[in-house]
């Protein structure tokens, strides 16, 4: 019998004694009449409050913290977002309007549906990209609560790794989201524990989440998804799949300190070879008005992955948003720190500033060889300082971004950046006539994003 066949076997068990051990706490009637998140059974369209946070306004799940068994509800809601980015790429800027740049773009409408009926949880977003037609969904899931110390979720749901539901404040991410190791969605069941201070987390996932519908001038079909995966490309043909997360975060006063462990396979589909990813976190957040600190540090690392030529590959392709896929360094470390402060104002409609800067940094152990010699990796950075604006349920990101060999804060979208690094021509690929560029500077985006969170 292989692992992955035990393990699942293993998984199914746990979450059978589960639900079997749950009337034996005795929860098998409602648990708390007077921790409900409603006090009453309703159809809500408007949600009258989404707070002041990205963590609050871009995850509006409540289904799951529900305690009450006798209560039925639906929210629907979701979001209409504009945006517009002045770039300064490569030491040169462009004209007004030029290219989807410099100019508001109409960046995201979603749809959200969130529903609690009889101990069963249901969760749903799907989203759409207009400008460059793309839409997919985000999360669907259903769950339910066998105790109170015991929530389960089956379908696409966010993986347990990190800092959760984001290590980041800004409309960007933080570097690991880049990696498919921030806010990260796959298709399959995570287990939560609650005991006294501790949260826990089983997850197996089977397959990455579907894919979506996207424009192939802007790139691979693969791409159509939220979260950035390994995706098959030609003569790449490499997926993931078979994903274990093991998760457990500690409560301590204003602090929140934990680790994460994720394994999976990574398997092309020509060849049937499998290689494999292993990843560990240790992540900590503070949090006390009007501060807000998150920090992690993250090991990866990509083992006998190969094309479909059978050739050892030094670089994955990962890809997301419909766009073209880029490099991702086989192994690495990535250090990861954000400060947020929030200032209440009464500024006409706007009642709440939160000025954050945000940083993080890819440290590459791989190399490759340039003219017969072996040349280290180039490493990666990301700085994004700005402001969350809340007026009302309008919220307008404003950052400033900063990109040190970064696949998308670039003119030359994807490529080798986030892999060996950028070469000298930042446009073609690494070669021994275009060698890694030892000091390839640093690119800036000011981006502007206003939302209407209904």
């Amino acid at each position: 019998m292989s692992f992955w066949k035990s393990f699942l076997i293993i998984l199914i068990s746990l979450f059978t004694w589960s639900s079997l051990l749950a009337p034996l706490h005795g929860h098998a009637a409602p648990f708390r009449q007077d921790t409900t998140i409603e006090n009453q059974s309703h159809f809500g369209i408007f949600k009258k409050d989404h707070g002041k946070h990205k963590s609050t306004i871009e995850n509006t799940v409540k289904s799951n913290k529900e305690l009450n068994r006798d209560t039925s509800w639906v929210k629907v809601g979701g979001a209409l977002r504009l945006n517009t980015i002045y770039a300064i790429y490569e030491g040169q800027t462009f004209p007004l309007g030029t290219n989807s740049r410099n100019e508001w773009t109409w960046d995201t409408w979603r749809i959200n549906v969130d529903s609690y009926s009889d101990g069963l949880q249901f969760a749903f977003e799907y989203r759409f990209y207009p400008t460059f037609n793309t839409h997919f969904v985000k999360y669907g899931w259903i769950g339910y609560r066998f105790s109170e110390k015991y929530n389960l979720q089956i379908g696409i749901t966010q993986v347990p790794f990190g800092l959760l539901t984001y290590a980041s404040h800004s409309w960007w991410f933080q570097i690991p989201y880049y990696l498919g190791l921030e806010d990260d969605h796959q298709m399959g069941l995570n287990l939560t524990h609650n005991r006294d201070n501790w949260t826990f987390n089983l997850a197996y996932f089977p397959l990455s989440e579907p894919r979506g519908t996207n424009d192939p001038a802007f790139g691979e079909y693969s791409t159509a998804r939220y979260s950035y995966d390994v995706v098959p490309i030609d003569g790449n043909s490499n997926i993931e799949r078979n994903q274990l997360n093991l998760r457990a975060n500690y409560h301590l006063d204003d602090w929140k300190l934990g680790g994460s462990f994720q394994a999976m396979e990574i398997y092309n589909q020509q060849t049937t070879h499998s290689g494999n990813q292993l990843a560990a976190a240790l992540h900590a957040e503070w949090a006390k008005v009007p501060w807000n600190f998150k920090t992690e540090i993250i090991y990866y690392g990509y083992n006998d992955v190969r094309d479909d030529d059978g050739r050892l590959l030094n670089s994955v392709q990962m890809g997301a948003y419909g766009f073209g896929t880029y490099d991702v360094a086989s192994e690495a470390i990535v250090y990861v720190i954000g400060l947020a402060h929030d200032f209440p104002v009464e500024w006409g409609p706007i009642s709440n500033v939160q000025v954050y800067n945000d940083y993080s940094l890819i440290q590459k152990f791989g190399e490759m060889p340039i003219n017969g010699v072996l040349t280290p990796f180039e490493k990666t950075q990301q700085n994004v300082l700005g402001a969350l604006i809340t007026a009302g349920k309008i919220y307008t990101y404003v950052d400033y971004a900063t990109g040190y060999n970064h696949s998308w804060i670039s003119d030359a979208f994807g490529g080798n950046s986030m892999g060996p690094g950028r070469g000298i021509d930042y446009q073609t690929p690494v070669s021994d006539s275009n060698p890694i560029d030892p000091n390839p500077g640093w690119n800036t985006r000011i981006n502007i994003n206003i939302g209407y969170y209904f």
